[in-house]
């Protein structure tokens, strides 16, 4: 693959909002990756997959330590530009037809050590935005902090 070289500019606040969000310092050569599988991905966005009929009341999820994900979750990890996906089936996490822990999904591709909170990308049900897992439990853990901090007096 041809990689042409030129400058591109970019507002400081959304490279610094892109750093904040993936954990990588946003003067980082590091970012480069992630800068293009978003413009790829704005260009040819996955077919969404064929939603199962689940109640949302149902409670059906997956805990994944202090995160809650609720069944029809989908997941999201990359390995050398290729996105591989996962989606919670009752209160599994499902990769094809095999069931998997966070970590073991984040890992599945290039058989490295990859922490699952920094690697994978989190589509909640009726939300078209992805997340990285690490951003979802600190928004969890910070609603949490403000529940008790109204419960304390």
């Amino acid at each position: 693959m041809a990689t042409l070289q030129f400058p591109m500019r970019l507002p400081a606040d959304l490279l610094v909002e892109l750093g904040e969000l993936t954990g990588i310092h946003w003067n980082s050569w590091e970012l480069e990756p992630v800068i293009c599988d978003a413009i790829r991905r704005y260009m040819q966005p996955p077919a969404p997959a064929a939603q199962e009929q689940t109640s949302p009341t149902s409670g059906a999820g997956y805990q994944w330590k202090q995160l809650y994900l609720p069944e029809g979750t989908r997941l999201r990890a990359a390995f050398g530009r290729k996105p591989y996906f996962a989606v919670v089936t009752g209160t599994e996490i499902k990769c094809g037809e095999r069931f998997v822990t966070p970590s073991a999904f984040a890992n599945l591709q290039g058989g490295g050590n990859r922490n699952a909170w920094k690697a994978v990308w989190l589509r909640f049900p009726g939300n078209e935005q992805w997340v990285l897992a690490d951003v979802a439990r600190s928004r969890q853990q910070a609603a949490i902090a403000r529940l008790f901090a109204g419960a304390e007096g």
